[in-house]
């Protein structure tokens, strides 16, 4: 019994001590740290960079997705709103853009009209990156971010004016030469008819019944010729929107490889000054 009590005694004495020790070391509640090993270490490290790895394709892969002129969900521009603000921002200023690009498409009155608009909007853009290109002002970086922005909202352009093209609304609209054609048509409608009013039929006579016989027949050559006329007007007029169509989409071929042409070139300036490119 005696034995008991000095052991316990003792057990109660090495504690107190400990705690002590603890208060004046200020160790108080906190656990010794495990000292890693070798192979430890190097696990923990490569767990470390395969995460960064992880995160960095997660936000290329946005940035890529942006660049190709594709719309982000709402999980991805919030994830973009988290890494670069500034990205995110320009990206919701296209978004507006694109929305009322679409609109203004449906109010235009002719195919030429619609093309035109689309053109000038992708100019525009191959202004701005060239204008990106040539700041100064801009590190390399940025520049690389800004271009491969406005590539994606040029890329995006392209894609709704094609999109619209197949639409009910578009096939409706005339070209512009076929509603100068339709004008024509209808006033020269309005003229013959004016000229029929104006005839005085009540006083045609047998002295000039052969001579009618002979304007009827010159009248019926006259037409056929009209009608081939129109004929060939008409052929002329799908030949000449062909045409325009072929020299559109030739534009829109060379505004996106000289567009392209500058972000392959701002790339190789940011890669040669060792930045790290987001984007890849």
């Amino acid at each position: 019994m005696i034995t008991g009590t000095l052991y316990e005694a003792g057990k109660m004495m090495v504690m107190q001590n400990k705690w002590e020790q603890k208060k004046s070391t200020g160790n108080i509640n906190r656990k010794e740290k495990k000292e890693l090993t070798p192979q430890e270490k190097e696990l923990q490290r490569y767990k470390e960079q395969l995460e960064e790895t992880k995160k960095g394709n997660e936000y290329s892969a946005l940035y890529s997705k942006i660049q190709s002129g594709q719309k982000l969900s709402p999980a991805e521009e919030d994830k973009l709103k988290a890494q670069d603000m500034k990205a995110y921002l320009d990206y919701k200023a296209d978004q507006a853009e694109q929305k009322a690009f679409e609109e203004k498409l449906k109010h235009c009155k002719t195919k030429d009209e619609a093309q035109r608009l689309k053109t000038t909007k992708m100019q525009s853009n191959l202004s701005k990156i060239k204008n990106v290109e040539n700041d100064p002002y801009i590190s390399d970086s940025e520049k690389l971010r800004i271009a491969r922005q406005i590539q994606g909202d040029t890329t995006a352009t392209a894609k709704i004016f094609d999109k619209f093209t197949q639409s009910e609304e578009y096939e409706k609209m005339p070209t512009e030469a076929e509603l100068q054609q339709i004008r024509k048509m209808q006033k020269d409608a309005e003229n013959a008819a004016m000229l029929s009013e104006t005839e005085d039929t009540s006083q045609v006579n047998e002295e000039n019944v052969s001579e009618d016989i002979v304007n009827e027949n010159i009248d019926e050559t006259g037409a056929k010729n009209i009608v081939s006329d129109k004929n060939d007007r008409a052929e002329n007029l799908v030949l000449d929107a062909k045409s325009k169509e072929k020299e559109a989409i030739n534009g829109d071929d060379a505004v996106m490889a000289e567009m392209q042409a500058i972000v392959s070139k701002l790339n190789k300036d940011k890669e040669t000054g060792g930045t790290i490119d987001v984007f890849a």
